[in-house]
C-alpha cells in the first residue's frame, strides 16, 4: 500500500504520508505535527517558534472579526483575543496531511463556546508557506463550516482591540 501514489498518478514520494505516516516523512511534516500535538494540549510555543516575525495570517470567516495578522506579535494578540471571546474554551485538534519544502497543509478541528453557551465547531484547512529556513511566513485558513461560523459570529459579536482586517 505504500506505493498508492504511483497508482493514483502522483510521483511525489511525500504523498505517501496520506496513507502511511511512518514512510518518507518530510521534516516539515514532523515539525508541523509536533506543533499541532502541542497545540492540542494548549501549548502554542512550538507553533510560534516556527512562525516568522513578519508572518501574514489570513483567516476565513471562522475567525470572526480577527481576520488578518501582519506580524508574529499581531498573531499572538489575535489568538489571545479570539480565545477570550470564546471564554478561553477554544481548542484545536489537528493533523498534518501534507508537507514538503515549501508548505504544510493541516486539517484542524476547532471548538469552543460563546459567552451565551453557543457552540463553536469548525473544521478548517490551514495552508502554511514555509521558507527555506523552515519558518512559516504566510498562513491561510479555509473554514469548511463557513455558514456555521458566520451564524456563530452574528450571534456572538467579537470585539477586537484593533482592526484585524
Amino acid at each position: 500500500m505504500a506505493d498508492v501514489p504511483w497508482r493514483t498518478g502522483c510521483d511525489d514520494p511525500y504523498m505517501t504520508q496520506l496513507t502511511n505516516p511512518a514512510t518518507h516523512n518530510h521534516p516539515n511534516f514532523d515539525r508541523a505535527q509536533a506543533a499541532l500535538d502541542a497545540s492540542r494540549q494548549g501549548d502554542y510555543g512550538p507553533t510560534f517558534e516556527a512562525v516568522a516575525d513578519e508572518i501574514i495570517l489570513e483567516n476565513g470567516p471562522g475567525a470572526g472579526p480577527w481576520r488578518v495578522a501582519r506580524s508574529k506579535e499581531d498573531m499572538g494578540l489575535l489568538l489571545l483575543e479570539f480565545s477570550a471571546a470564546l471564554g478561553n474554551t477554544f481548542r484545536q485538534e489537528g493533523r498534518c496531511v501534507y508537507a514538503d519544502d515549501r508548505m504544510t497543509i493541516n486539517l484542524i478541528h476547532e471548538t469552543g463556546k460563546g459567552p451565551n453557551g453557543d457552540e463553536f465547531d469548525n473544521l478548517a484547512v490551514y495552508v502554511c508557506r514555509v521558507r527555506p529556513d523552515g519558518q512559516t511566513d504566510r498562513m491561510w485558513t479555509v473554514d469548511l463550516d463557513t455558514e456555521h461560523c458566520e451564524e456563530f459570529w452574528r450571534r456572538n459579536q467579537g470585539k477586537p482591540s484593533k482592526d484585524f482586517r
